[in-house]
């Protein structure tokens, strides 16, 4: 994972897996009712476990992790916890990180995509090859997304 084009995926990964968990998530008003509701419930944790998953190899390239806050490292153990605690996961904890903790990861995300990243190219691939067939309205996120991000360089 030496590539800044991985790099770059990988952010693109992050914002997807959040915009998805927070459709998830919505109809729910607490966390016993999203654990009762198995496809939201397994849907949300694989989300989460992506998250996980993509900080853990961003934090393996030099210049992210200079730039990234301690509590990534947090991000990466809760992701091994819902990877592998599987009936034993605490859908309070889950339900606090959704509703408190993924906000203020985008918004970190962002400061560090603005400071060092162009995610012009990671957007066109994951549109255009990934998401081709996929939910229009995960597109028209990514879309304005990909304008955001380039309006603020």
């Amino acid at each position: 994972m030496s590539k800044k084009r991985d790099v770059e995926l990988f952010l693109v990964d992050i914002y997807i897996a959040i915009f998805k968990i927070k459709n998830y998530v919505s109809p729910f008003v607490n966390a016993q009712e999203l654990l009762h509701d198995s496809l939201h419930w397994d849907a949300t944790i694989r989300q989460l476990e992506i998250i996980g998953e993509a900080i853990k190899n961003l934090l393996l390239n030099k210049e992210f992790c200079q730039v990234s806050p301690k509590y990534f490292r947090q991000i990466v153990d809760f992701r091994n916890i819902v990877a592998h605690g599987y009936f034993g996961i605490n859908e309070d904890e889950v339900w606090d990180v959704i509703h408190t903790k993924l906000d203020q990861l985008q918004n970190d995300l962002k400061q560090i995509i603005i400071a060092i990243y162009n995610l012009d190219e990671a957007f066109e691939t994951t549109l255009y090859y990934d998401l081709k067939n996929q939910d229009t309205e995960l597109k028209n996120y990514l879309k304005n997304l990909q304008k955001e991000f380039h309006d603020a360089r």
